[in-house]
């Protein structure tokens, strides 16, 4: 193992609850830098649905410091970039620059998350922009299946609801509530601050001390307990051609144990990850029903789900399907072909030290296992202990965190359409 994959890995937890993670890597030339929020769309209740997504584009708009054009202009005119996103686990802001720009990155997310201006003139043209930006994943059928499956499967969690929220909900956000927001931002939960890359760990540190005097202690993230259950969803939608399908399911977790976390992925690439995966060589390869097809598994802080989606011709819905179930039941009956599992452990291994050489990959790798799984794991002690599974583990771990009675079938299929009916499918 070369050394540059090594993680030099540390953390401090300033007394205020701003918490430190930092991803040292020697022979870069640059960083990646920024805040997270662990707090997301699952954390909403009826009356602020889309509200950190709201919050994370208005915060863009102006600071104290700063015009949303200084804000812009004081990355980008250094040769970085300085992104934000919002996912139903939490919000992040981050900067990828050079490494001497790491204090900028620093100043610049920290004035625009501890001292926003909030203008209502802002708020109400950034509410338009939200909304043609609903408007079109509206306008992907790919992007709608998944939030139909969504709403279906973890209908009374959180989870459920849109990352954007809809319309209506966006139409009836208001000022008042995104003070409120950032009162909590202030007082009621920890923020984190990660980077990897050419970073100095005590030097971030002291920053944070300076830049985040405003912070209030705040120790507990919001809490959404984990719901799920199984069914079929079919919704109609005009302007499309194809029936597109996400069929999964999912299963909760305290604490996800490494061996069950290793094991699922191994699964999930075997199955749908790729080209070479067992979904696309039966159901696009072979049969030729679709152009698009594979697996996913996301992994929520008390949660994974696991599923498959495609999109095909209408009456070739539950032929696609029916193979999907097939494919996934025999991989379950039979486990790995001969030299898979191998083949397998070298293709996680290789995405894994394809993406240590890269400081963006590198620092969200450590956000989303600090704040998903209450832990960051060393890629060395990864890549070691996948290479330790057998196959048995993989089979024996899927079929005891997958729950027959809970697969959820979703489709978005074209309006007028005839529905397919799935409800009489072995969906497991």
């Amino acid at each position: 193992m070369k050394n540059f994959h090594k993680s030099d890995y540390r953390k401090t937890v300033l007394p205020n609850g701003v918490v430190v993670l930092t991803d040292y890597m020697p022979h870069a030339f640059s960083a990646s830098v920024g805040v997270w929020l662990p707090r997301g769309s699952r954390h909403e209740k009826k009356g602020e649905f889309g509200l950190s997504h709201f919050y994370e584009h208005l915060v863009f708009k102006g600071s104290e410091n700063r015009s949303a054009l200084e804000i812009a202009h004081s990355i980008e005119d250094r040769g970085g970039n300085l992104e934000a996103y919002t996912t139903r686990q939490e919000t992040g802001f981050y900067a990828n620059v050079v490494a001497e720009d790491v204090p900028l990155a620093i100043d610049v997310i920290s004035d625009m998350l501890m001292n926003p201006r909030f203008e209502k003139s802002e708020m109400e043209k950034e509410r338009k922009v939200i909304i043609e930006e609903i408007h079109s994943y509206d306008d992907i059928p790919e992007e709608l299946a998944g939030d139909v499956f969504n709403a279906a499967h973890f209908a009374g969690c959180g989870i459920a609801h849109p990352i954007t929220g809809k319309v209506r909900d966006v139409k009836a956000l208001t000022n008042e509530q995104m003070w409120e927001y950032e009162r909590q931002v202030l007082e009621d939960f920890p923020i984190y601050v990660c980077a990897a890359g050419k970073v100095n760990h005590e030097e971030l540190v002291d920053l944070c001390v300076k830049k985040f005097a405003r912070k209030k202690s705040g120790a507990e993230a919001p809490f959404d307990a984990y719901k799920s259950r199984g069914g079929v969803k079919i919704v109609e939608k005009q302007d499309i051609s194809q029936s597109n399908l996400f069929w999964g399911t999912s299963f909760g977790f305290e604490t996800l144990e490494e061996n069950v976390r290793y094991a699922l992925s191994l699964f999930n690439v075997a199955i749908g990850a790729g080209m070479a995966s067992r979904l696309f060589q039966k159901i696009r390869e072979e049969n030729g029903l679709a152009y698009s097809v594979y697996s996913t598994a996301d992994v929520y802080c008390n949660c994974v789900d696991w599923g498959v989606s495609l999109a095909t011709e209408p009456r070739q819905l539950k032929k696609a399907l029916s193979l999907a179930i097939e494919e996934t039941h025999k991989f379950l009956q039979e486990g790995f072909a001969k030299d898979e599992l191998e083949r397998t452990k070298t293709n996680v291994v290789g995405g894994l030290r394809l993406g240590a050489d890269s400081p963006e990959k590198r620092v969200m790798r450590l956000v989303e296992q600090t704040l998903h799984l209450g832990k960051f794991y060393p890629m060395e002690n990864t890549i070691r202990e996948i290479s330790k599974v057998r196959a048995d583990d993989v089979v024996e771990t899927v079929r005891r965190v997958f729950d027959r009675k809970n697969f959820t079938i979703a489709v978005v299929q074209p309006d007028g359409v005839k529905k397919t009916d799935l409800g009489k499918l072995p969906i497991f």
